[in-house]
């Protein structure tokens, strides 16, 4: 990294010994230039040890070993984890889009099962009146069902013998039984519509519905998924930050054990130096603390083969951002209406509406009296049962059968609120839509504005790094002290995480104006995952600050000469 030099706590007292004429401070800035050469910095995931007063370096925490692992942590890859990994983990193995995967053969079950209205039902009966004046025995069977359009179609087979009662002689056949067919056919109440009907068109909308609802759930999870995903490569870029910040105090803190052995440094600067350690370290854990747990949230959505959780590994963070692609001015109007006919809230509203036209149509159906055309036809057949031989006849009955109620108070509080509810789900729908137009406006908005804030946070980055390096050449020569160059790297390293948390914003917006547009979420991941990786300053992959020579760093810290 290109942040060298020495660094004191903001909050000390006592300032660094600065050599005060020109000799000294060419020997001073020789010296810095001989402990730099000599001290390497230590690795990027441990600080020294070697340090006086006991304050002890700070160490990486391990997840593995120090904290419960309720979930099945990722084996150690080369490749990183992209957004389009976690997407399609998210559409094959997350419980809630496994859960509204099976709305369609929920839905395709209650078809089914209205359907069964119709079904072709078979009966039979054998009675017995064993005891008694009346002797006799009663069987038969039949087939029976209801037709599409409200009727009713039955025929079967009887036979009974015995002696009966006077006034069940109906129930007496001839020798070799009886045959009988007989049929039901609404005329006004129930011909065009019945609650039969109503309940396969509804079964039939809630199949249908099924699609939407699905689409619906994807969005959602998914919107929530790539916010998380880029949480995490966020947090991941600013523990890289931190600990390039810690890297600076500690390797300050060996140049200051040589120079204080060599009598070149005051022993305060080297005790203030640990106590930056102690607070960058302090940084640090916080920055893995946060890593930590995104990366167990975004297991919630990472899942193996098995549907369990699965942790990413830290070796699967991304080195850096995918590149921002420059975009244009949006046209509103035709991202709203595509937005419209894609997003699956309107759609599912639509269908719910209809399901309440059907409720409603069956109410003013019910308004009609019942008058229903019945016919019956039978034949008795074999030896007669009495010497009278009155059932070797064929028999037919036609007629008409009515029925109304004179209040009608059912189906007229079914209009009343059938008619209501359509008037909420219209409003519900011209709301979701506002709200729909509402999410496309924010989104575009805050894409436009974050690709602007990514800009200016470059900008405002390389800015700093090149004020960071013109003042280490100041701290080398004596111009400026400790304090004051501690302030300028912490400086630099927050200018550095604003510049992360800015691309982590200008992704989450992109992800949000998808889902806003209805997207694909998985086909848009891909295309997200095969963007090469950014040339944008950052952690790991800092740019070099061009080089000042001495005599510009001695003019610019000069003061102006009196008048």
């Amino acid at each position: 990294m290109l942040w060298g030099g020495c660094t004191i706590d903001a909050g000390a007292q006592e300032r660094s010994r600065i050599p005060q004429d020109e000799q000294d401070q060419r020997s001073f800035a020789a010296f810095l230039a001989m402990v730099q050469d000599e001290v390497q910095p230590p690795p990027a995931d441990a600080v020294d040890s070697n340090t006086s007063d006991g304050i002890e370096a700070a160490q990486p925490l391990d997840a593995a070993n120090t904290l419960p692992q309720p979930v099945q942590a990722a084996p150690v890859a080369e490749e990183p984890l992209k957004l389009a990994d976690v997407v399609a983990s998210l559409y094959r193995a997350y419980p809630d889009i496994q859960r509204a995967r099976q709305l369609r053969p929920l839905a395709g079950g209650e078809l089914l099962s209205a359907y069964g209205a119709y079904d072709t039902k078979f009966h039979a009966h054998s009675l017995s009146e064993p005891t008694g004046f009346y002797e006799n025995y009663r069987s038969g069977l039949g087939l029976a069902r209801q037709t599409w359009w409200g009727g009713y179609l039955s025929a079967g087979y009887r036979i009974g013998r015995g002696f009966y009662q006077p006034w069940y002689k109906e129930r007496q056949t001839d020798d070799a039984g009886e045959l009988k067919i007989s049929a039901a056919q609404p005329l006004l109440q129930g011909r065009a519509i019945d609650p039969q009907r109503v309940a396969v068109f509804q079964a039939s909308l809630q199949q249908q519905a099924a699609e939407p609802q699905f689409q619906q759930a994807i969005l959602s999870i998914s919107s929530d998924a790539i916010g998380v995903y880029w949480e995490w490569v966020a947090a991941g870029a600013v523990l890289k930050a931190q600990q390039e910040l810690l890297d600076l105090a500690v390797k300050r803190g060996k140049q200051f054990e040589v120079g204080v052995e060599a009598g070149k440094f005051a022993t305060v600067n080297l005790v203030l130096n640990q106590q930056l350690i102690a607070e960058r370290s302090a940084l640090r854990l916080k920055a893995q603390q946060k890593f930590q747990a995104t990366a167990f949230k975004l297991s919630l959505y990472l899942r193996n083969e098995s549907g369990q959780p699965l942790v990413p590994a830290e070796s699967w963070l991304p080195t850096r951002f995918p590149v921002i692609e420059q975009q244009t001015e949006f046209d509103f109007n035709a991202d709203l209406a595509a937005a419209l006919g894609r997003r699956p809230e309107p759609q599912i509203l639509q269908y719910e509406m209809r399901q309440v036209q059907w409720d409603r149509r069956l109410a003013h159906n019910e308004l009609l009296p019942r008058f229903d055309f019945v016919t019956e036809a039978s034949q008795d057949m074999g030896e007669p049962a009495t010497k009278s031989d009155d059932k070797g006849d064929f028999e037919l009955m036609i007629g008409f059968q009515s029925e109304v109620p004179i209040q009608r108070r059912k189906a007229r509080g079914k209009i009343q609120s059938t008619s209501a509810k359509i008037i909420q789900i219209n409003e519900k729908l011209r709301l979701v839509r506002d709200k729909i137009a509402t999410d496309l406006q924010i989104s575009q908005n805050q894409l436009m504005l974050a690709q602007q804030i990514v800009e200016q946070s470059e900008l405002s980055l390389r800015a700093a790094l090149d004020t960071l390096a013109r003042y280490q050449k100041g701290f080398e020569k004596g111009y400026i002290d400790l304090i004051y160059l501690n302030l300028l790297e912490t400086k630099a390293n927050e200018t550095e995480i604003k510049l992360v948390e800015a691309q982590r914003d200008w992704f989450t917006a992109l992800g949000a104006l998808q889902i806003a547009l209805g997207l694909d979420p998985l086909d848009q991941a891909v295309v997200v995952s095969s963007l090469p990786a950014s040339e944008m300053p950052g952690p790991g992959n800092l740019p070099e600050v061009e080089e000042v020579d001495d005599q510009e760093i001695e003019r610019a810290f000069q003061p102006p000469a009196a008048d």
